[in-house]
């Protein structure tokens, strides 16, 4: 769920703060993706030149990935827009030297090599890093986009840093090195400037505090987010998971079954219910709670037909149940089965080899 979100929050980073495109941002982290898309598109018509609106529109269909599930269409969808974005950063680059289209080229050339990292083609992302970072250098340089360029920077050295893609051989060609907490401060320091994703900023950091255990660090930014979107199944699922992270595992567990019914009662939200089941069943576990969490696991299994993703991490969280439990050979069943799930990332493969070998705390969840 973090890489997917923080390559949502590359995306949206090129948002103008015009209000068209303000209204649809908000209607996107609200989780109306329909009603984002549409206002995206009218833009997009009124300004075929501008890139603004066409990253707008790649953010809102991977934000329906994101939150709703991934199927051949969408995706195709998304690839497409992407390439939109790249190719038309790069005609912008060859007549337009101004800051924004430094900031824009680089946020549409780290959409690119995301792309390509999903697909393992590492001397390709690679490249497309590389010219991202000159983008954000070029931007670093001006005071309209400084600030913006600043976070961007910062954000990008956390995520090439601790990428799990082959890239430690080349990691000094493209990447400025810092220590994560420098890096994490930095983006803390431009908020007083007003920088136009700030939102995106603040998503990324409350992931980062929590995968870094600082999930105190995370709760002045969650509450911003709380009060902006108060509504918003994003800030629900980050809320829950920073309890979890801080050691409140009641609370995640009351915060995360109380989200699960609200999935199952609004029809908007339907297709949230594994993910809720998912959280469930983490909080469950975390207490101790081997049983009910098993329970919570297999209904995300089975409504997430359309998340094969979650599935694949309900797999690997019932191996820890197993673990838990003591039964060592059901939980190397489970892990097993991780290896040839076609949810799996890489990172859960890894999580599940290292568990073949030695059963650790079941409170660690991959999600």
């Amino acid at each position: 769920m973090r890489k997917a979100f923080l390559i949502l929050l590359l995306f949206s980073a090129a948002c103008q703060a015009e209000d068209a495109l303000e209204k649809g941002r908000d209607l996107l982290y609200s989780a109306r993706f329909s009603e984002a898309e549409k206002l995206f598109l009218k833009e997009q018509k009124k300004s075929p030149e501008d890139i603004a609106p066409l990253f707008c529109l790649a953010a809102s269909t991977l934000g329906s990935i994101v939150m709703y599930g991934e199927d051949e269409a969408k995706l195709e969808l998304l690839d497409q827009r992407i390439k939109d974005c790249c190719e038309l950063s790069l005609s912008l680059l060859k007549k337009d030297d101004s800051p924004e289209t430094y900031l824009y080229s680089a946020v549409s050339f780290l959409m690119r090599a995301s792309l390509e990292a999903r697909s393992d083609h590492s001397a390709n992302t690679m490249i497309w890093l590389k010219r991202a970072l000159t983008q954000i250098m070029r931007a670093q340089r001006f005071e309209a986009t400084a600030a913006d360029a600043n976070m961007l920077n910062s954000a990008y050295n956390c995520v090439v840093d601790t990428a799990p893609w082959p890239l430690p051989m080349c990691i000094g060609w493209i990447v400025q090195p810092k220590s994560l907490s420098k890096s994490l401060s930095i983006i803390e320091e431009q908020f007083d400037k007003n920088p136009r994703f700030e939102t995106e900023m603040r998503i990324f950091l409350v992931w980062e505090y929590c995968r870094e255990g600082y999930p105190r660090c995370a709760s002045g930014h969650l509450k911003y987010l709380k009060k902006r979107y108060p509504n918003s199944p994003f800030v629900e699922i980050m809320s829950i998971r920073t309890e979890l992270s801080s050691g409140n595992h009641q609370g995640s567990l009351t915060s995360a079954t109380n989200f699960y019914a609200r999935c199952r009662s609004k029809a908007a939200w339907r297709d949230l219910t594994p993910d809720a089941a998912f959280l469930s069943g983490a909080a469950a576990l975390s207490l101790g709670y081997s049983i009910s969490a098993e329970k919570w696991f297999e209904i995300a299994i089975k409504e997430g037909m359309k998340k094969p993703r979650i599935q694949a991490a309900a797999q690997l969280m019932l191996g820890k149940c197993a673990d838990q439990r003591g039964e060592r050979d059901e939980a190397l069943r489970r892990y097993a089965l991780v290896h040839i799930h076609k949810g799996a990332s890489p990172l859960m493969k890894s999580f599940a080899s290292k568990l073949q070998k030695k059963a650790c705390d079941p409170r660690q969840v991959i999600y």
